[in-house]
C-alpha cells in the first residue's frame, strides 16, 4: 500500500508492516517516522535489536543477513537503511528480491538520500523496488513541509519545549532559513536553548541566534534598497563578501539573487495592480497568470512561502514601474561588468556601484496602486 506520511497513525505502527519505503523530499518526516516507529516497537536507541546501515557501505546481501537475525530483547528487529537510492541497478534488484522474504520478526525501513537522483540505469530498478514494497509493505510519501503547515509545526515544536512562538516570529525564522524545514527545526532548537527559562521566544532572540541564509541576506539588502537606504544596503552588501568565497563568485551569485528578487517584485506589482490577493495565489485567474514572468514564478513562491506575502507587498508598493525598469538595466550592466564586458575595478566595486544606482531616487513613501 501507499500512504501520505500525515495520514499514518501511530496505532498502525504498533502492528507494523515488514517493509517501509519512504519517498519524497522531506527529511524532517523521514526522521520523525523512524522515531515514531522506534517508539511504537519499544526499541530504544542503541538497542541490540536495531541496525542502522548506509547503502553506500552495505551490500544488499548484508541487509538480508541482518534481516534473518532473531531479535534478542524485543518482539521485532528494526533495520534502517539510509541512502537506498544510491544503490546500483543490480543492487536494487537484489533489494527488491529481498522485500517479500523479510521474516515476520523483522521490520525493514528504507530511506532515500534527499537530493540525490537515481541514474538512468537505476530508475527501472527503483520503480521495481517501489512496486514490491507497495505489494508487500508500505510506501510512505513524505511531501515537502512548507508554508503554514511548517509554521504550525514549528509553533507546536516550541510548545513541546515549553516555549511560546508567535506566528510573526515563526515567519521571521522561516524567512531567515529560506523556508527549509530541516534547517528551521535545527535553528529553533538552538533558539529554545538560548532563551533558557524564559517562556516566550522573541524576534530579537531569533535574529540573535539564527544565521540568515544568503537569500535572506539579499532580502534584507533589497529592503534597504527600496527604502533608499544606501548606507544600510552597502553594509548589507559587505556582509555578503565576508563568507570566504571568492569575490567574483560571491558577486555573481548575489547579483543573480537580487535579479531574481526584482523579477518577483515585478510579478507582485502586476498582481497588486490587478487587485489579486498575494495570500491566495491559486485563485489568480489564467489571464493574469499569463502576464507574469514564468521563471521565477511568483505564484509558486507565494504558495511555498506564504509568510513572504506581506514583505513582498511592502517592497513592491515602494517601487514604481520606472524604478523597476531602471533596476533591470542596472542589473544587466553589473552582470556585463562582472563578466568583463563593461569597465569595472573589481567585483566589490561593481556591486557597490549597483547598490548606488538602485537606491538613487528611491523614496520611502508608499506608491499607490492603480
Amino acid at each position: 500500500m501507499e500512504i501520505p506520511y500525515l495520514q499514518l497513525r501511530d496505532e498502525a505502527l504498533r502492528a507494523p508492516a515488514s517493509v517501509y519505503l519512504l519517498t519524497g523530499e522531506e527529511p524532517v518526516y523521514h526522521r520523525a517516522f523512524v522515531e515514531r516507529l522506534r517508539h511504537a516497537l519499544d526499541i530504544p536507541h542503541g538497542s541490540p535489536d536495531e541496525s542502522v546501515l548506509d547503502a553506500r557501505e552495505t551490500p544488499p546481501a548484508q541487509i538480508a543477513l541482518q534481516a534473518q537475525t532473531i531479535p534478542m530483547e524485543s518482539e521485532k528487529r528494526l533495520i534502517i537503511v539510509h541512502a537506498v537510492n544510491r544503490y546500483t541497478a543490480n543492487d536494487l534488484k537484489q533489494l527488491t528480491d529481498l522485500v517479500p522474504r523479510v521474516p515476520p520478526f523483522t521490520v525493514l525501513v528504507l530511506l532515500p538520500l534527499v537530493g540525490a537522483e537515481e541514474s538512468e540505469a537505476s530508475k527501472a530498478g527503483w520503480k521495481a523496488l517501489t512496486d514490491a514494497v507497495k505489494a508487500h509493505g508500505v510506501v510512505v510519501v513524505c511531501k515537502p513541509l512548507r508554508g503554514r503547515d511548517l509554521a504550525k509545526q514549528l509553533i507546536d515544536f516550541a510548545r513541546e519545549q515549553g516555549k511560546e512562538l508567535g506566528n510573526a516570529e515563526a515567519d521571521l525564522l522561516l524567512t531567515l532559513v529560506d523556508g527549509v524545514a530541516e534547517t528551521a527545526f535545527h535553528e529553533l532548537e538552538k533558539v529554545c536553548f538560548y532563551v533558557g527559562a524564559r517562556p516566550t521566544i522573541t524576534a530579537h532572540d531569533i535574529q540573535t541566534v539564527v544565521s540568515p541564509s544568503q537569500q535572506a541576506q539579499v532580502f534584507a539588502l533589497v529592503d534597504a534598497i527600496v527604502e533608499g537606504n544606501a548606507s544600510g544596503a552597502l553594509r548589507q552588501m559587505k556582509l555578503l563578501f565576508t563568507t570566504g568565497t571568492p569575490a567574483t563568485e560571491t558577486a555573481l551569485k548575489t547579483l543573480a539573487l537580487i535579479a531574481r528578487h526584482y523579477r518577483l517584485l515585478w510579478g507582485v506589482k502586476i498582481l497588486l495592480e490587478h487587485r489579486q490577493s498575494l495570500k491566495e495565489p491559486k485563485k489568480v485567474p489564467p489571464e493574469i497568470t499569463a502576464m507574469l514572468v514564468q521563471e521565477p514564478n511568483v505564484l509558486n513562491v507565494l504558495e511555498r512561502q506564504p509568510y513572504l506575502a506581506n514583505k513582498f507587498r511592502d517592497q513592491a508598493l515602494r517601487l514604481s514601474w520606472r524604478q523597476l525598469r531602471s533596476a533591470s538595466e542596472a542589473l544587466k550592466d553589473a552582470d556585463m561588468a562582472l563578466k568583463g564586458l563593461l569597465p569595472g575595478v573589481n567585483p566589490a566595486e561593481i556591486m557597490e556601484r549597483l547598490i548606488i544606482k538602485l537606491t538613487t531616487g528611491v523614496g520611502t513613501t508608499l506608491q499607490a496602486t492603480r
